[in-house]
């Protein structure tokens, strides 16, 4: 069971919200303390959702005094993972605290290779159609799980993931940020 009261996932798309709250839900977060913040799906643009709402959901975890975590999921696609953490605490009203409970899990081009990898698949991170092609259905879908599963698995037990792509792994040091509020 969380500690946290509320964990509001704020996301450009359903792979990314099936991705974030099975892996919740495998960590014993119970899904009436999760809120996703409506997201275009597939009627704007994701990206854009994540930029224009960082900023008002960062001041509404701010301003409570009940123990909420903010995870935010935007794809870097053509950028690095820290040039999109640099874009997303230049949209924040102040800076994110080293110890305030605001992770970025960011996937370089879809959170699809994340699963590819969890499949037993060697990914190549630049590479920004094959993983998506392959794994978009699937992504969307309980047909996930088993691959999430496998992920917080390794979280919840400390084990290191053999060879994981760099956002992935930059993604587990992220999740450090907010670990023990789970």
């Amino acid at each position: 069971m969380s500690k946290a009261s509320q964990i509001i996932i704020l996301c450009e798309d359903k792979a990314h919200e099936v991705f974030v709250k099975h892996f919740l839900k495998k960590w014993g977060v119970k899904p009436r303390a999760i809120r996703v913040p409506t997201y275009p799906n597939g009627k704007g643009s994701g990206k854009k959702h994540v930029e224009d709402n960082i900023s008002t959901e960062a001041e509404a975890l701010r301003s409570r005094h009940a123990s909420t975590i903010l995870l935010v999921i935007q794809d870097a696609d053509q950028l690095s993972v820290d040039q999109i953490k640099a874009n997303l605490n230049a949209k924040l009203l102040s800076p994110r605290d080293d110890h305030e409970p605001i992770a970025y899990i960011i996937p370089k081009w879809h959170i699809q290779t994340w699963i590819a990898y969890l499949d037993g698949k060697n990914v190549n991170e630049e590479d920004k159609n094959i993983y998506k092609n392959m794994y978009g259905k699937l992504s969307e879908s309980k047909d996930a799980h088993q691959f999430i599963d496998k992920l917080a698995d390794h979280c919840r037990q400390n084990i290191q993931l053999e060879t994981p792509p760099d956002s992935l792994f930059a993604a587990c040091e992220e999740f450090n940020r907010i670990r023990n509020l789970l």
